[in-house]
């Protein structure tokens, strides 16, 4: 039997061109998750840093105040900790979807290019073959590593998001603390005041 067929169309190579763009770009997703984390990293260390300033500074835990910091403390510890957890979520290894590897590649476009010649086909048939063939292996790992980078992107979301909410809670913390250790300041050398007066 002769092996026919059509000479190759501009849509399939433009196809596989387009499919082949958007392997890689779904490939180089996986990288973009690891350079977010120098940013989870800063965050958290300007938290502890802040904390450590003003740690020695708590107001008195059985006062309104002392409630209220002790609230901010431990909502931005574990905002600070589901955070943590959504990004180990986002990080963690996948298993994604490759073309066939380049060996094997190879031996099949050779294996065309005998088949082509043995039964004196069309000069495209090899081609149009393998550029199929190639569309229907990219279009499969596409679909696939594209679901799970929609997943690691969702996770990453809700770390940013989360980490976010921390660092709010983290500022609030230290306004409240400020604002009670200046009024406390500020009564005690007023007292401190009054006594050199009298």
């Amino acid at each position: 039997k002769v092996a026919r067929s059509l000479p190759e169309h501009p849509a399939l190579a433009h196809m596989e061109k387009t499919l082949a763009d958007s392997y890689r770009k779904e490939i180089d997703q996986e990288e973009k998750v690891w350079r977010t984390l120098p940013f989870f990293a800063a965050t958290l260390a300007l938290q502890l840093a802040a904390l450590f300033q003003i740690i020695d500074k708590a107001p008195d835990p059985n006062t309104l105040v002392g409630k209220v910091f002790v609230f901010l403390l431990g909502s931005s510890a574990l905002l600070s900790l589901t955070s943590l957890v959504f990004l180990a979520v986002s990080i963690y290894p996948r298993k994604f979807e490759y073309v066939a590897e380049q060996v094997a590649l190879l031996a099949y476009t050779q294996d065309l290019i005998q088949y082509e010649r043995a039964t004196d086909g069309s000069p495209d048939f090899a081609l149009t073959t393998l550029k199929t063939e190639l569309a229907r292996q990219y279009s499969v790992a596409i679909d696939h590593n594209q679901r799970a980078n929609k997943r690691r992107e969702r996770w990453r979301s809700f770390a940013g998001l989360t980490a976010l909410a921390s660092v709010l809670m983290t500022i609030l913390l230290v306004a409240t603390t400020y604002v009670d250790y200046r009024s406390h300041r500020s009564a005690r050398d007023h007292g401190h005041a009054v006594h050199q007066l009298a």
